[in-house]
């Protein structure tokens, strides 16, 4: 997965966001984790690079005083499955996953898994699930959870979605969504897929 964000940053340097830094204008210099990536991008290019990070799931934390730019990139999984059973010895029972329905229109009930390791540190992190429609419309919402990642930054949760229209066939996205009080919108980090049709 690193490798895959090193690409894209240096893919973006080259596709001509990146350059070096104009006459009087500082220099940006790009990190992900303690490991520099690029440093020859002028700074009013900031803006562009969040941008495709969070588009790419992660989150930038600049600093414009000293140019540097934090790339903060989660490790999310997502299992969409049948059922999640917790046994007496709290060992986790995953049931059947889900690959996808035969037929539209029928209210299913499904359940959602997340594993998330390497996450922003923060007092207040939020994080959603939102299932979305072939069409890319919202087709439902999870709760907002909330953690604390200042001693922790890995964890884990799930969270059911109980007799769900699926009133379209397609491929429909489960997404994981996250914010803090560091990053105050919502980037998706995560998705998974399952399909509805034959």
């Amino acid at each position: 997965m690193k490798k895959a964000w090193l690409t894209a940053l240096l893919a973006l340097t080259v596709a001509g966001v990146g350059g070096t830094a104009a006459l009087g204008e500082g220099a940006l210099r790009v990190y992900l984790g303690n490991e520099s990536i690029s440093s020859d991008m002028p700074a009013s290019k900031a803006d562009s690079v969040e941008a495709l990070v969070n588009k790419l799931g992660g989150f930038v934390d600049y600093d414009q005083r000293t140019g540097k730019l934090q790339v903060v990139k989660p490790n999310v999984n997502i299992i969409v499955i049948e059922g999640i059973q917790q046994t007496r010895n709290k060992n986790i029972v995953f049931t059947n996953p889900v690959k996808g329905y035969s037929d539209k229109n029928v209210p299913r009930t499904f359940n959602v898994f997340v594993e998330v390791d390497e996450a922003p540190v923060a007092k207040d992190l939020r994080m959603q699930l939102v299932l979305i429609g072939p069409d890319g419309k919202e087709v439902s919402k999870g709760k907002e959870w909330k953690y604390s990642t200042q001693n922790a930054n890995s964890f884990y949760f799930s969270e059911p979605f109980v007799s769900t229209k699926l009133e379209a066939y397609g491929n429909y996205k489960v997404q994981v969504q996250m914010k803090s009080e560091k990053f105050k919108s919502y980037v998706v980090v995560g998705e998974n897929t399952f399909t509805v049709g034959r």
